[in-house]
């Protein structure tokens, strides 16, 4: 008895576009400077920092440059200065814990472009900052 081969069925799935997170769909239309986008800023929350550094530092700084889409959400965050160890975590609490309001220019939302500095601090040592919306 001569048995016949298994059909296998190829089964094909579309290609969906998916925005991926730390993508933007447009380019920033706005640049600003930090002071500038500290207005738009509703809530933060800076890292603590690692237990090897305690004894040596009180404060670690790195700049992150963040991207804001037109709804307000951070959709790029790159760490630009600062310890090469604590850049990743810096950009992970800015996505994570920073919120803005979208950006307007002439009433209408754009893409905001600016720098952010995150402090790594001591534990318990820093008030974290909540805005109502």
């Amino acid at each position: 008895m001569v048995r016949a081969a298994p059909i296998v069925s190829l089964l094909l799935i579309p290609v969906v576009a998916v925005r991926l997170a730390g993508e933007c769909r447009e380019d920033p239309a706005v640049q600003m400077d930090e002071q500038a986008a500290e207005s738009h800023l509703l809530a933060k929350k800076n890292p603590e920092l690692p237990p090897e550094r305690l004894r040596l530092f009180r404060v670690q700084r790195v700049v992150v440059l963040v991207t804001v889409d037109r709804e307000g959400a951070i959709c790029d965050a790159r760490a630009v200065r600062g310890p090469e160890d604590l850049r990743q975590p810096a950009e992970r609490a800015v996505r994570k814990h920073w919120k803005f309001r979208p950006f307007l220019v002439n009433w209408k939302p754009v893409v905001a472009q600016f720098p952010v500095t995150v402090d790594f601090v001591r534990p318990g040592t820093e008030p974290q900052l909540k805005a109502e919306l």
